[in-house]
């Protein structure tokens, strides 16, 4: 088994010269963009720095020990000491959270030093806003962010005069094809490729715009096996199947994906349950009106903001209250929402209950 990290061991010293950019780069500069910037002692909104510049500020900085997620700092760790990314310049750093029009939104482009800029969108973080904009656009098009992405790929198109790559993990990804599609027309023809790393489509009428058709043959999407997030809504462009070493919804975290040589180790094809969950919720969101779905997202989020917690990971350590809440939103809710939240939590016990029959299966088979 080899993951991301292991591919510093075998790229780390050769840089793009020596070996062109690829997918493994697009997923570590995707992952990039989760780094917080914005609490920075220095701010990265001016003019591109070299990530080994960033690395030595940041790592050092004690008030940024708990605004690092999962394995970000060894990551920018990782790549600072490369030949690969090191000198890569980062900057124009931007990003906003907005509780009015739920929206949270970060970007950040790097210079790769080989004539092209990535620019790399941020997906949902662990702040209760970012996870009602996911609702938003399970109904909405387009979301604020989405609007807000198209528009910084023109800025970042204004400063820099070369050729593009655009990327991102989970909503970044969206953000990054939604950017692709809808920047100035003189933008999009500079985008070699957008890479897509388990983020959700697009409803039939976005795809069907001659603005979206025109990029669409440049988009590289990746899921892993038992992918959810990737797999909603519509996917024309296709897709790369990666082995993930976790389960479930777990299988979302880039840092399980496993390696195959310089590129992902792949599959044929999606888990049945994958396609058990996305047929479930295509099949339920087809049956749902705007106006019923946008009810059942404003009550989430609700429940979510009743618990008086602005992040993910504090409803977790917090498990009591955040139960007790639940209940109490879903007493009040009206019959036909109630009935599709309830839904919902059936329908990801299922899925998790296949998951692991198919495993079972797996392992008798290797036996």
């Amino acid at each position: 088994m080899a993951d991301i990290f292991d591919y510093f061991l075998w790229r780390g010293d050769l840089t793009l010269d020596q070996i062109p950019f690829n997918e493994l780069d697009g997923m570590i500069l995707a992952r990039f963009a989760y780094i917080p910037f914005e609490h920075f002692s220095r701010p990265l909104t001016g003019q591109p720095v070299p990530i080994r510049d960033i690395a030595r500020d940041a790592l050092d900085d004690g008030a940024l020990a708990e605004r690092w997620k999962m394995r970000d700092r060894e990551l920018l760790e990782r790549m600072a000491a490369s030949a690969r990314f090191g000198d890569m310049l980062a900057g124009w750093h931007v990003s906003r959270l907005d509780e009015r029009v739920q929206t949270q939104f970060s970007a950040v482009t790097v210079l790769l030093g080989d004539g092209r800029a990535y620019v790399a969108y941020r997906g949902t973080d662990n702040t209760v806003v970012g996870w009602k904009e996911d609702l938003n656009m399970s109904y909405l098009c387009p979301i604020p962010g989405q609007e807000m992405a198209a528009e910084y790929a023109d800025e970042t198109g204004a400063r820099f005069g070369g050729r593009l790559l655009l990327g991102g993990h989970s909503k970044g990804g969206n953000l990054a094809m939604y950017a692709g599609a809808f920047c100035s027309p003189a933008v999009q023809e500079r985008i070699d490729t957008i890479y897509n790393y388990d983020g959700p489509g697009f409803f039939d009428e976005i795809l069907e715009k001659e603005a979206y058709r025109r990029i669409a043959g440049r988009i590289a999407t990746f899921v892993p096996q038992s992918s959810v997030v990737g797999m909603l809504l519509n996917h024309p462009e296709g897709h790369t199947v990666v082995h993930s070493t976790e389960k479930g919804l777990s299988q979302h975290d880039v840092y399980s994906w496993q390696l195959a040589g310089p590129r992902f180790d792949s599959l044929e094809t999606v888990t049945g349950g994958s396609r058990f969950v996305d047929g479930a919720i295509k099949e339920w969101i087809a049956g749902t009106t705007p106006e019923q779905f946008e009810q059942f997202a404003d009550t989430v989020y609700s429940f979510m903001t009743g618990t008086q917690m602005a992040t993910m990971h504090e409803m977790k350590e917090n498990w009591f209250d955040t139960a007790v809440s639940f209940v109490r939103t879903v007493a009040g809710m009206e019959d036909d929402t109630r009935a599709a939240a309830l839904g919902t939590l059936k329908l990801l016990a299922k899925s998790a209950a296949r998951e692991a029959k198919e495993e079972a299966a797996e392992i008798l088979q290797g036996s």
